[in-house]
């Protein structure tokens, strides 16, 4: 995509490399860090951010799929990298190609894994995943003991860690939590009482890491936290008491920009956009800016949403299409065509946060930034 188009993402890597010592610095240097950079690190470019989060002292890469895996070593990564989602049998050949790790959560992986390992001759790494309670992915409760010792007796897997993961780590009732991480410690007994020396246990995410200091154990994931955002409001006071200087904070790392293309006067009584959902109250100034649905702004935000132009927010009018949108400047001074149009980020003294907009889209920050296409051409800042 040629990165001359008006409607880009601005990515600050540095910005990125302060949160994550931020939050190496909250949990100490003997606990390891995993830098989770799937989904293309969120929408941020999982290259630039791997390449930035290991020069900061990340020890491994977190990835949602094996095809981020494969990407990230066709880069010449060499570092750890782990395969949150788990594989398929038919992709166990790439897996063990690649050098890559993966969680395994039943025994038909497991002995695939095994038979493949000694076909080629190379380990295959694996993350022992226990589920405490997501039911999603993981072997259960019930089921740990067994898969465990097939795991450690089958030849060719090498057992490098054993995890879980939370499912309500971000909210402020700690009940299920704490249920989580007992049903976890258990099963770490468990494991001690076998023999064999413990693995890397890890169970934090970005909430767990800021709201329960006993899940940070050998390593954490953090994740939306490293891009400067929060899974939810109620951990700001959380991350502002792990802090010893009130000076740093996490900050946001993407700022979303476009540009006016066009400026029209409209008479009172004008509707606006498909399906009529904005009649001009007054004559009205109205800016169309080049971005849509089709670039990741979701259509709900129609008639909802503000931007920032020449430091001032003007509210978004008519529904959003495809590859417009249009906004409203008649309160805006001096506006042209051209201006800088900001979506997320900061211009002036006015701040439109990722936060804000994805409470306005009834849905959560991870899924705002993740859905910020592929022809919005990222500019990194360093």
């Amino acid at each position: 995509m040629a990165t001359h188009r008006a409607t880009r993402a601005y990515v600050n890597l540095s910005l990125f490399q302060n949160n994550l010592r931020l939050i190496k610095d909250i949990v100490g240097s003997q606990t390891k860090t995993m830098a989770v950079v799937k989904a293309d690190a969120y929408g941020h470019g999982a290259i630039e951010c791997a390449k930035a989060a290991i020069d900061t002292g990340a020890d491994l890469l977190g990835v949602g799929v094996i095809g981020e895996g494969i990407e990230l070593r066709k880069q010449g990564f060499e570092l750890p990298i782990l395969v949150l989602g788990g594989v398929f049998i038919d992709e166990i050949p790439d897996l063990l190609h690649y050098g890559l790790s993966t969680t395994i959560s039943n025994s038909s992986i497991a002995q695939a894994l095994s038979k493949q390992a000694q076909k080629v001759g190379n380990p295959a790494y694996v993350h022992l995943k226990i589920d405490t309670g997501m039911s999603r992915m993981g072997v259960s409760i019930d089921d740990y003991m067994k898969l465990l010792k097939e795991t450690t007796s089958l030849p060719g897997l090498q057992l490098e860690g054993i995890c879980t993961h939370f499912a309500t780590a971000d909210i402020e009732d700690p009940e299920y939590t704490l249920k989580q991480l007992e049903l976890f410690e258990t099963a770490l007994d468990g494991f001690k009482k076998t023999g064999h020396p413990l693995p890397l246990v890890h169970c934090a995410n970005s909430s767990a890491i800021l709201q329960y200091p006993q899940t940070w154990k050998d390593m954490i994931r953090p994740g939306l936290t490293l891009y400067g955002a929060l899974p939810s409001s109620n951990l700001a006071s959380k991350l502002n008491g792990l802090i010893p200087n009130s000076e740093n904070s996490l900050t946001p790392v993407m700022e979303w920009r476009s540009k006016i293309i066009l400026l029209k006067h409209v008479s009172k009584g004008t509707s606006l956009g498909y399906g009529r959902q904005f009649i001009a109250q007054r004559d009205s100034l109205i800016a169309t800016i080049p971005v849509g649905y089709a670039d990741g702004l979701p259509r709900i935000l129609s008639n909802k949403m503000e931007v920032i132009i020449r430091g001032k927010k003007a509210p978004q009018v008519g529904a959003i299409c495809m590859d417009f949108c249009l906004i409203d400047v008649s309160e805006i001074p001096e506006v042209n065509e051209e201006d800088e149009t900001v979506i997320i980020g900061k211009q002036g003294n006015n701040i439109i946060s990722v936060e804000e907009v994805s409470k306005l889209a009834q849905t959560i920050p991870y899924e705002i930034l993740c859905s910020i296409g592929k022809r919005v051409p990222r500019v990194y800042i360093k």
